[in-house]
């Protein structure tokens, strides 16, 4: 049986963060389109370019993690 080193314990816990964050990102972008239809109903114009932003910084770290995991 192999014994995991430490900086093979540190990179499975780095793996295992990336991954919850991945998770994270994902479910936060599938309730984008119901955010956007509440903004849409009780929010300002404003509200609505400032939550774009979000969702296309959120989509491209997104992006990032997903690279990192497939490089690993």
């Amino acid at each position: 049986m192999l014994k995991e080193t430490g900086s093979e314990k540190n990179q499975s816990a780095i793996d295992n963060e990336s991954q919850q964050a991945y998770q994270t990102l994902v479910e936060w972008v599938n309730r984008v389109p119901n955010a956007i239809d509440e903004l849409k109903k009780n929010g300002t114009e404003e509200d609505i370019r400032k939550y774009q932003i979000q969702i296309k910084m959120v989509l491209d770290k997104l992006k990032d993690i997903q690279q990192e995991l497939r490089n690993d």
